[in-house]
């Protein structure tokens, strides 16, 4: 079993994703117990992480040393979150014709931590390309490319690695999976229930029709993704727990994150979530960010659990550029917040770009 099965072949009533839940699930299956010399790493693609290592993607001071956002202010975020959704209205997606798809890239890079304390770092990077269909109900293609790239921390940890952590110098080799439109691999070894399971659409795994039937009202719209419950239908004593311990503010602002992912959202939608993520009270507006590809834009961030995601915008037209998840706070919280205790505030703990395209150019199979 490789590192997308681990994420993909999952039950339909997995809990809306969240970046911090994610990151610490990853951080656990790649630290090793202290007596083995070896390992390898089982890699959550959701959960990829990244810190602004020596070399590495991103390297941004986003947190001054008293833990406040640099420019960000409320008012600012308002501001620049108005000209978003004016931006998206008047920059709409190009429809899928029939027959093409809507091919969206994502880039995303993660940490790897090994060696005796985890003492020794690389920062990962990974492309993965989805060809969505038309009718975004339907089975698609998927390619995963890993590692496209491996920057280490030291010269040591490079040296280190080739007896700890050998797989780091392996060369790409592109995987093609056909997925649900749930995210589930399809293969030999899926189990019938996935397979036979509704796929219930929600903010994180779209569809056309499911976002055809959201309100475009912003404080309709927030109310929705405030109080909409992670889970449908009964939960488990483990789910109940994330359900009350999640603010509804939180929940909101991910799966505002989520859906701006997925690449397939109208613009009027899009405008709309904006809108709804200026009613969020303590948003941050940080200055000019770079992407994982070279794009600028602007970061809109929420803090919570001692983190910030960040939704990058790009300010021309409105579109979503990418995330970032960022240590806001070295203090660990519930125990467990702070993975290692290596983090600073700062420190970029996982990022991701995004971009779209129309191609009549079918997926490859193999």
């Amino acid at each position: 079993m490789n590192e997308l099965d681990l994420l993909k072949q999952v039950r339909n009533d997995v809990p809306d994703p969240d970046p911090v839940v994610l990151a610490r699930a990853r951080q656990r299956l790649l630290s090793p117990p202290p007596v083995r010399r070896t390992t390898r790493p089982r890699v959550l693609v959701a959960a990829a992480l990244t810190l602004p290592l020596a070399g590495g993607f991103l390297a941004v001071d986003v947190i001054s040393p008293d833990k406040s956002p640099l420019p960000g202010t409320v008012a600012d975020a308002s501001t620049f979150l108005a000209d978003a959704a004016a931006q998206a209205a008047a920059h709409p997606e190009a429809p899928i014709p029939p027959g093409q798809y809507r091919q969206v890239t994502t880039l995303q890079t993660y940490i790897y931590e090994f060696g005796p304390d985890h003492k020794f770092r690389a920062t990962t990077l990974m492309q993965v390309d989805e060809w969505l269909p038309a009718d975004a109900t339907r089975q698609h293609l998927e390619r995963v490319l890993s590692p496209v790239r491996v920057d280490f921390a030291t010269p040591e940890a490079k040296a280190a690695a080739r007896t700890l952590a050998p797989q780091l110098f392996q060369r790409p080799k592109p995987s093609i999976y056909r997925v649900t439109c749930k995210g589930a691999v399809i293969d030999q070894r899926t189990q019938p229930q996935v397979l036979k399971a509704p796929c219930t659409p929600d903010w994180h795994h779209p569809t056309a029709e499911f976002l055809a039937k959201q309100p475009r009202d912003p404080d309709a719209l927030l109310a929705k993704l405030r109080n909409e419950p992670l889970v449908k239908g009964p939960m488990t004593r483990l789910q109940d727990t994330r359900e009350k311990n999640t603010p509804p503010d939180q929940k909101a602002f991910n799966r505002i994150s989520g859906a701006l992912a997925s690449g397939i959202l109208p613009a009027d939608l899009r405008a709309a979530l904006y809108q709804a993520a200026r009613k969020i009270p303590g948003i941050q507006l940080l200055d000019d960010v770079v992407t994982l590809d070279g794009r600028h834009g602007r970061a809109i961030g929420f803090v919570y659990n001692g983190y910030r995601q960040d939704i990058i915008i790009s300010p021309s037209n409105g579109q979503s550029l990418g995330s970032r998840l960022v240590v806001a706070d070295t203090a660990p919280l519930n125990g467990e917040s702070n993975v290692s205790g290596h983090l600073r505030p700062g420190d970029i703990y996982n990022a991701t770009s995004i971009t779209t395209q129309i191609t009549a150019t079918h997926p490859p199979t193999k």
